[in-house]
């Protein structure tokens, strides 16, 4: 019986050995762990793993978007059924806003160390265009909508108006800017299964391109294509394809593997800074803080799917389903009236506005004048954006076909919230000086109040209320393809 026992139990101990042996057998170092791989978001490069002493991941890939809006202006016109005038509806339908945009994505991953990478990214625009069109009969009314009040009259209709539908800007082209960044998993789960896997990471963008000019490029329409603010007459500028933006992104990303899903969650922050050779900060005095562009912060929520993975040929399928909401805060930015507005050769929008104020009598009370010593300030079709916004729903796939060799196929739909494109106030509450405060003062029984300083951006022709343009029901469709090789 102890003879039996004892046979018995080293039959056992030697299968359990086997099996042992099967699970631990050793594995490639490009090849893909069955039910242990992190999900391709949370996929980072490294080096001095074990026998793979270096990655290097180059990609290429082609992204296609276009987008949709309706711009719409507020206005104090009695509307029958609609308005009265005595307050301030936005229902005045201006125009059907259009844009599509082709890109390459070129781009490397090179593995420094551990879970360490650098990440280094141009995306190369093809052709970026923009259009004007109308929207339930606009464009027969705009002459009114559109007229500008400052310009005269001609035949009983404004002389000017601020811009006229339809309305074409240049097909655009190049790079806007280049990126590098670091990525690091603080936490991998192939390395220890008790653990999720987490990933932060930093980005910078470098602006490379031309910066952005307003444009008009309308068959028939008058003037150079991209003016001067500040010497219409001069030669057309180049229409540029750079937002001028030097930027810097923060992202954290976590995932966990349960069988063949894997959810995860992140977060990520960008913060742009514009350069001195764009429009946006040639004529851009210090002020405060609404004139720098929006801070964008945005919430990511998915899951990726792995229904086929097999470990001896390299090959695996993986489909990804994302929900990603973002929060736009107020700031000056290139919105979808950029080109119409900036290009437009409306008095109140080419007239300059002293960036300051002052009091040529001083230390004597006097009247606050504009301050001839300082520079003017030009309309250049960049506006004062409210806050917003956006969320996107998108599902990806992705097939590694090899060892090397990775392909990649999404969609996204994208909905913004609507909201006000030019709401630059009339002051800025940062002034108790009347020296200063130009019209920014009132005067009842002998007291004088400051409500601050003259903002250099404000045009009262659409920054005030019933003046006030807005883009409603924007929508985006995005789809992409990529190729990865992996080294």
């Amino acid at each position: 019986m102890i003879r039996l026992e004892a046979g018995v139990a080293g039959v056992l101990v030697l299968l359990a050995a086997a099996r042992t042996a099967s699970a631990d057998e050793p594995v490639g170092a490009r090849e893909p762990r069955l039910m242990s791989e992190t999900a391709e978001i949370t996929s980072v490069a490294d080096a001095f793993d074990g026998d793979d002493p270096f990655d290097l991941n180059l990609l290429v890939g082609f992204h296609q978007s276009w987008k949709h809006a309706n711009i719409r202006r507020e206005t104090t016109i009695a509307q029958p059924g609609l308005s009265t005038g005595g307050f301030v509806p936005a229902t005045e339908n201006i125009a059907s806003y259009k844009s599509s945009m082709s890109s390459l994505d070129v781009g490397a991953d090179i593995g420094i160390y551990k879970d360490f990478a650098l990440i280094l990214r141009v995306p190369v625009i093809l052709g970026w265009s923009q259009s004007l069109g109308d929207l339930n009969g606009s464009a027969a009314q705009d002459v009114m909508a559109l007229g500008d009040p400052a310009g005269g009259v001609l035949n009983g209709l404004p002389k000017y108006d601020l811009f006229s539908v339809p309305f074409n800007s240049p097909t655009r082209s190049g790079v806007d800017y280049i990126s590098a960044g670091l990525d690091w998993a603080i936490y991998n789960q192939q390395r220890d299964l008790t653990k999720p896997t987490w990933v932060v990471g930093v980005e910078g963008r470098l602006a490379v391109g031309t910066p952005l000019h307003a444009c008009n490029a309308t068959p028939g329409a008058t003037g150079a294509e991209c003016p001067d603010p500040s010497n219409p007459t001069a030669p057309s500028r180049d229409p540029g394809i750079s937002r001028g933006m030097d930027s810097i992104i923060v992202h954290t990303t976590w995932s966990r593997r349960f069988g063949y899903i894997e959810p995860y969650s992140g977060f990520r922050v960008q913060a742009d800074f514009a350069q001195a050779r764009s429009d946006f900060q040639q004529w851009n005095p210090s002020n405060d803080l609404d004139r720098t562009p929006p801070l964008l912060g945005s919430f990511q929520l998915g899951i990726e799917v792995v229904p086929f993975e097999q470990r001896e040929s390299f090959q695996r399928l993986s489909a990804d389903f994302r929900f990603e909401g973002t929060y736009h805060s107020p700031g000056r930015d290139y919105s979808e009236l950029f080109d119409a507005l900036g290009s437009s050769q409306a008095p109140s929008l080419r007239s300059a506005n002293p960036s300051s104020y002052y009091n040529p009598n001083a230390p004597a009370p006097g009247p606050s004048v504009a301050n001839p010593a300082t520079e003017n300030v030009y309309f250049t079709g960049i506006t004062e954006q409210q806050a917003f916004g956006s969320f996107m729903f998108s599902a990806s796939a992705t097939y590694q076909a090899g060892e090397y060799v990775k392909f990649s196929v999404g969609s996204g739909f994208t909905y913004a919230q609507s909201h006000l494109v030019t709401a630059a106030d009339t002051c800025t509450p940062n002034n108790g000086d009347p020296a200063l405060a130009g019209p920014c003062q009132t005067t009842s029984g002998g007291v004088t109040t400051v409500l601050g300083s003259p903002n250099p951006d404000h045009r009262d022709v659409i920054d005030l209320p019933g003046h006030r343009f807005s883009v409603d029901d924007a929508t985006v469709v995005d789809l992409w393809v990529r190729g990865v090789v992996m080294f």
